[in-house]
């Protein structure tokens, strides 16, 4: 009996009809998202939903009984269509008399229980760490000139002044170097969390520590890791995938995704997904993560 053929590392990227560009919720089902508004896909059929003004979208969570999203300082309901904000952090969010919104991010830890929020307080950037069930502030810090941030189980990655690495309670874990200049994009997956610096190079970074585990250089737009390895994309919609080995990240594999323009990317279960400023925004194609073979080739090699 035949074996069958291996499945490619990434498959050919198919557009999707709708969606939004500015944000991809990480997870098992495809939620993409936008000032204003979310979608998702019911088979081919694009179904939408509105979301409130000044909600940030980059950092979403889904639910533990994956049928909600936590979006912004609220919750995405997809069977209902309907985002609900959480009482709880209502203080957190409240607009000033001319309408203007002191979150500027958002950022929702693996529990979905608690989320680090970054506010302008009087002048000033402070990161608060709110539980989402009474909002009991775990911790705060100041911080200056934060461009992004993203959450795992109990950290939250920074970029601000300098790159930060913060717990549950707020305190500064580590401030990892060496890792690129103007971080401007960050994300987490595969149990690492990615830094993108200005100029196209990518950081992987082990969030306990901050120890920086490996950089690479190949003018990145956008980065998602995966395990043992990152899959990023650069300005011309050119996704790849490095693999972990021996300290740094080696290429092995690389895929057309018709993107452009301001680009986004994320792995949603066996997929790969990129969104962008193109009439169809959103493309997606399988996804067989070769990392961990990788690495045990890597390792029956030494």
């Amino acid at each position: 009996m035949s074996n069958p053929p291996p499945q490619p590392i990434l498959g050919s990227f198919t557009p999707l009809r709708g969606g939004y560009n500015q944000a991809i919720a990480p997870g098992e089902r495809l939620v993409t998202l936008a000032m204003g508004g979310a979608a998702w896909w019911d088979g081919d059929v694009a179904v939408e939903a509105s979301l409130p003004p000044h909600v940030p979208v980059d950092g979403a969570r889904w639910t533990p009984d994956g049928k909600s999203l936590r979006v912004g300082l609220g919750t995405l309901d997809l069977a209902a269509r309907t985002w609900r904000p959480e009482p709880a952090l209502a203080r957190f969010g409240e607009v000033g008399p001319g309408g203007e919104s002191p979150v500027r991010q958002v950022a929702w830890f693996a529990d979905a229980a608690h989320v680090a929020i970054l506010r302008d307080e009087a002048g000033a950037q402070e990161l608060v760490i709110a539980a989402a069930a009474d909002g009991r502030v775990r911790g705060r810090l100041a911080v200056e000139n934060a461009s992004a941030m993203v959450a795992a189980e109990d950290r939250v990655l920074v970029a601000a002044r300098e790159l930060l690495v913060v717990d549950l309670d707020g305190k500064v874990v580590a401030r990892p170097a060496p890792v690129p200049d103007s971080v401007t994009r960050v994300d987490h997956g595969g149990g690492m969390f990615a830094a993108v610096g200005i100029g196209g190079a990518v950081a992987l970074l082990h969030p306990a520590d901050g120890t920086v585990l490996a950089t690479w250089d190949d003018h990145v737009y956008d980065a998602v890791p995966v395990e043992r390895g990152v899959v990023v994309v650069d300005g011309q919609g050119t996704v790849r995938v490095g693999c972990l080995d021996g300290g740094r990240l080696r290429q092995v594999a690389e895929a057309a995704s018709g993107a452009a323009g301001h680009i986004v990317i994320q792995r949603v279960g066996d997929r790969i997904v990129v969104a962008s400023g193109t009439p169809e925004p959103v493309r997606v194609a399988t996804f067989s993560s070769p990392c961990d073979a990788a690495q045990g080739a890597s390792r029956a090699r030494t």
